[in-house]
């Protein structure tokens, strides 16, 4: 499902805006990935789907949209990754500086009984988290396999981070949309 007209969300209640990646076209017809809803003029929306997204510049009715003949791109995939990997990165970095982020499952457990609500992160690699009663609850969300190790050190400034929690509902949200957006661009494989 494509999205060409933003009125389309507030006229269809069975689509969340959050669930799609917006692209705009630049002045030189490249396709690009307006995660920060930055960029002027026309629009399209699209389901935060590797497999659809590989072949967007192909579709007649994109470049209709856009009143273009050809649309460039380059590595759409690996671009959408790439810009919410870093969004996310940095949501976690901001909420460490705020002070709403627990680092190491002993510390997210202990900030859990207190806060209730969580966002937990878990790098590549590390034990998953589902086997565990303790984390299975409405108000906590669970993200395995998304971000690498390095990557959590590098934005909370620690070593050795396998799993963070982010306790604060503003954070967690922000963060947990771009997370499920970066799902649907994880190899299943």
């Amino acid at each position: 499902m494509l999205v060409l007209n933003k009125k389309s969300f507030s006229e269809n209640a069975d689509i969340d805006e959050n669930d799609f990646i917006k692209f705009s076209l630049s002045p030189d017809n490249k396709l690009v990935p307006d995660l920060h809803n930055d960029f002027p003029g026309k629009s399209i929306w699209t389901p935060a789907n590797k497999a659809l997204i590989k072949y967007i510049e192909e579709r007649e009715d994109v470049k209709e949209h856009f009143g273009v003949s050809h649309i460039f791109t380059h590595d759409l995939v690996f671009l959408v990754r790439k810009i919410l990997r870093k969004k996310i990165l940095d949501g976690i970095s901001l909420a460490k500086k705020a002070g709403h982020l627990a680092i190491g499952l002993d510390t997210i457990k202990t900030q859990l009984i207190e806060t209730k609500h969580c966002l937990i992160v878990v790098a590549k690699g590390a034990k998953s988290l589902k086997n565990y009663s303790f984390f299975s609850s409405n108000s906590i969300s669970c993200f395995e396999n998304l971000l690498y190790q390095r990557d959590l050190e590098k934005s909370t400034g620690k070593n050795n981070v396998k799993y963070i929690g982010i306790l604060s509902k503003n954070f967690k949200k922000t963060i947990q949309v771009d997370l499920n957006k970066l799902k649907g661009f994880m190899d299943t494989d």
